[in-house]
């Protein structure tokens, strides 16, 4: 059976819109008993408390019954309330056909002209009572519908995904075998709420991006708790946790790595945007004395880099807590910038997270202002680019640069393939050099946006 969601209003699609606390409540008190002999209550309940425990967001349960389609009929923005339950109708208008639910959200602006991120203010989500349901665990029955995975699926809407095809995911468009989350479905909703988020690498380590991974300066500070497991990679017959942090200044850097349950080590290299190590950028501090610290202090240029936490002694495991200051050496970082034969200045940049501004003193393209970076492929990779902005309709283009700077047979443009006004290209570019350009849709756009760069593991 190929059954739809349905919703109204990066692999995880967010839709750019969010609670603005990271948390919401629902009214629960949907009546009756599934034929398996649970409460339709006690499975979203376990649905909503799925979410809460794996990511940064907290769903919380009233006892007690909310109607969802409360304000929802005669076109008003809902009643403040968020309710679920069955209906046979869609607060009025027919479902569609193989539609098992909606998710109903009430956004508010946040700013005056009601542009980019919104924040989401009420949720309601309706099952649809015409189709035959059930609560059950496994693949999918013939002709029923099941009930928990489908909460799961609409409760992601309610916190602000949108549907994900190209990944195993509970927020697939379709009801599917997947009946718990998935890693795509976590990812999603920490990127939103800043919770940490992991990545695959080309080393087959999976990476770490917590909720904060930029140092901007001029004092930044991050303190984050860990563990060692056995299910993790490892290096050398060493458990490793890898995280991501991006450096937007040359800084000085003092990281600092305790426990009490092994004796740790410390790992930092500098990365590209994709995944190579930057060469002269690695360092490393092993605990050999067998007290309850490793420690890094150095001088680094701005940049991302891969932290990685690991044990002195083979398969090693236990909590770990971890700390990293960095200071602010220079507020001109040393990325390197030229004129280009066009006129317009590049800078070599290599990070996989990018932080700019467009602004109406810079330079033109197609009459639209325009940042350019470039970026160096050493071996074939898959690079999924998004350029993120609450403030500008973006375009992303790409282009391969022949040695004398004239272009190559490469041209890849992207409007609105990310979600919202955001861009998103995803293609195999060939060892080169290639640049990439941040600009707009309309003329005299400008503001603040972001450039992520993530390799595309097969």
């Amino acid at each position: 059976m190929l059954a739809f969601f349905s919703q109204d209003l990066l692999a995880f699609e967010a839709s750019d819109n969010a609670w603005p606390d990271a948390s919401a409540t629902f009214f629960v008190g949907i009546p009756g008993t599934a034929p398996s002999g649970e409460t339709w209550d006690a499975a979203f309940k376990r649905a909503m408390a799925a979410w809460t425990t794996a990511t940064n967001f907290n769903f919380v349960a009233e006892d007690q019954g909310g109607d969802p389609c409360a304000g929802q009929n005669t076109g008003a923005l809902g009643n403040g309330i968020g309710g679920v339950g069955f209906a046979d109708s869609r607060c009025g208008t027919e479902f569609g056909s193989n539609v098992l639910a909606i998710t109903l959200t009430t956004l508010s602006c946040t700013n005056p002209g009601c542009t980019g991120k919104k924040d989401i203010v009420e949720a309601d989500i309706v099952f649809n009572a015409n189709e035959n349901w059930d609560i059950y665990s496994g693949p999918l029955l013939p002709q029923t519908s099941e009930f928990e995975r489908v909460a799961l699926h609409e409760l992601g809407h309610a916190l602000g995904l949108d549907h994900e095809s190209s990944a195993i995911a509970i927020m697939q468009p379709f009801a599917s075998n997947v009946a718990t989350l998935q890693p795509d479905d976590i990812n999603g909703a920490n990127f939103i709420y800043g919770g940490t988020i992991s990545t695959p690498s080309i080393y087959d380590i999976p990476i770490k991006l917590p909720g904060k991974t930029s140092f901007s300066g001029p004092d930044d500070v991050i303190n984050f708790a860990g563990t060692l497991v056995t299910s993790d990679a490892s290096l050398e017959n060493k458990f490793i946790d890898v995280y991501q942090l991006t450096f937007e200044n040359d800084s000085e850097i003092s990281v600092s790595l305790s426990s009490l349950q092994f004796d740790p080590a410390l790992i930092l290299a500098r990365i590209t945007s994709t995944q190579q190590l930057v060469p002269g950028s690695t360092a490393s501090d092993e605990n050999l004395a067998g007290s309850s610290n490793a420690n890094l202090q150095q001088p680094i240029a701005a940049g991302s880099y891969w932290l990685g936490v690991t044990s002195v002694t083979a398969a090693d495991t236990g909590s770990y807590n971890l700390t990293v200051n960095a200071k602010t050496a220079s507020e001109n970082s040393s990325f390197k910038t030229f004129r280009s034969i066009y006129g317009i200045d590049v800078e070599i940049n290599p990070n996989p997270l990018i932080k700019g501004a467009l602004r109406s003193n810079d330079q033109k393209f197609d009459n639209k202002f325009i940042d350019i970076y470039q970026f160096e492929v050493t071996e074939t990779v898959t690079l999924r680019i998004d350029l993120t902005s609450s403030l500008v309709d973006t375009v992303l283009l790409v282009v391969d640069v022949l040695s004398d700077q004239q272009l190559g047979s490469v041209f890849l443009r992207n409007d609105d393939s990310g979600f919202s006004t955001n861009s998103r290209i995803e293609a195999s570019l060939s060892p080169g050099t290639y640049w990439m350009g941040a600009t707009s849709f309309s003329t005299n756009d400008f503001g603040d946006y972001q450039i992520q760069t993530s390799v595309v593991i097969p």
